[in-house]
């Protein structure tokens, strides 16, 4: 057992000729004496035989101690009731832990303990559950992977969604990009009892039917099926909140959806902080500034809805079979969207991404100044360690055996535990 973790002497006397109480009702008073430092009150709701194990001076102590380690006692749900015991999970600001409580017959505690949180299912590969799920559009099915964790309690579910380009559920394109950053994701936080959702975006993988043409597709297609597989994870009673998590692009996405859909938390994981306009501008003045002053004419001319002809070395950027995707990706902002949220939200940016650099995250969290911002020392655009040289942090794309910064799951961790 991890030293910081607080052991109390815990005595269970006589629970078989106990009538169930109303155990919630006594933790949450106990939630709200802690949460207030005040340990003398918590003391008072001791029966003498606890008060003797854990005197006035050596409780305050204790209560001290768990504040400063873990923060404020954000909230505690029910796992297990019996005559006179009842269990709960603890969900500190830092920390996630088990409680255990102990009542006489007159309702007080006569035994408290504090003991590592392990999700009960989360221990045991084989009672976990990955299902193949699909939602239905108008071109074609879109599939993914839910992977649950099976047992008796409700929990959290963060439904993925992917970065720009053909990438699939797992994090992948092809041999172009290999990563299987989601896919690690996703088994990370199932040993957390954490269920995902990942799916293969339309044109990509299973999902390829889903895309049509590709003058057909919008940026809002994207939307719109994040939106709903929100919906239907809402619905579904195994999952006790919905969390979306956006990686790149599909942080805006993700952004959109969320609000659209109620969600209860948004992760945004190198996500942009500006238009798709001014990023890719900048990107071209870096190589051309001529390049660049072309595409902020044409961007202009799509913003306000025309059609453009763009010359040759602009063609891959703005042929016309893309410019009705462009054309709705401009509506959307993300300072402007994340505004909007009014719902708890992290904001994780790698110090060594390529891609995007530490000001997007920095402008997000301006936009949204109730956010967390978590920086990641040395993590890169796909999620892996790495320094800001190019071919060592190009390197890390196409090595899924790589694993992903612990840092960052551990964040993400502790933002999914901490949403009531």
């Amino acid at each position: 057992m991890k030293k910081y973790i607080f052991c109390f002497i815990l005595i269970f006397q006589g629970f078989l000729g106990f009538a169930q109480k109303n155990y919630p009702a006594i933790a949450e008073k106990f939630l709200g004496f802690f949460n207030q430092e005040q340990a003398d009150s918590i003391f008072k709701m001791y029966a003498a035989v606890l008060q003797a194990q854990l005197p006035l001076e050596k409780n305050r102590t204790v209560m001290t101690g768990l504040h400063i380690r873990f923060g404020e006692l954000k909230s505690l749900e029910l796992i297990k009731q019996d005559s006179g015991y009842a269990r709960y999970k603890a969900i500190f600001k830092d920390q996630i832990l088990i409680l255990v409580l102990a009542f006489d017959k007159e309702d007080l505690m006569d035994g408290i303990r504090f003991v590592p949180f392990q999700p009960e299912t989360a221990l045991d590969s084989n009672k976990n559950s990955q299902s193949n799920i699909s939602l239905k559009t108008s071109k074609g099915n879109i599939y993914g992977s839910l992977l649950v964790p099976k047992g008796t309690l409700r929990y959290p579910v963060v439904l993925i969604i992917a970065g720009s380009g053909p990438v699939d559920r797992n994090g992948n394109v092809g041999q172009t990009l290999s990563t299987n950053a989601y896919k690690l994701l996703a088994d990370s936080l199932l040993k957390k009892g954490i269920a995902t959702l990942r799916y293969d975006k339309r044109g990509v993988g299973e999902s390829v039917d889903a895309m049509g043409a590709e003058s057909d597709l919008s940026f809002e297609d994207g939307i719109g099926d994040a939106t709903r597989f929100v919906e239907m994870l809402k619905t579904d009673n195994r999952f006790s909140k919905v969390i979306v998590l956006g990686h790149s692009e599909g942080s805006l996405v993700g952004m959109v959806a969320t609000f659209r859909g109620r969600a209860n938390g948004f992760i945004s994981l190198a996500g942009a902080g500006e238009r798709i306009d001014k990023i890719i501008e900048s990107q071209l003045k870096n190589r051309s500034p001529l390049q660049a002053a072309q595409a902020k004419k044409l961007f202009d001319s799509l913003l306000n809805g025309y059609s453009v002809n763009p010359g040759a070395d602009l063609q891959y950027l703005f042929r016309p079979s893309i410019q009705p995707y462009l054309k709705s990706w401009l509506k959307f902002n993300p300072t402007v969207e994340i505004s909007k949220l009014k719902i708890p939200v992290l904001i994780v940016q790698g110090t060594t991404d390529l891609q995007v650099s530490i000001q997007q995250a920095q402008w997000l969290k301006a936009a949204d100044p109730a956010a967390q911002l978590v920086l990641i020392d040395q993590m890169n655009h796909v999620l892996k360690e790495s320094g800001k040289e190019e071919k060592e942090n190009m390197a890390t794309y196409t090595n899924p055996s790589l694993p992903l910064k612990a840092a960052l799951l551990k964040a993400i961790e502790n933002f999914v535990w901490s949403i009531k």
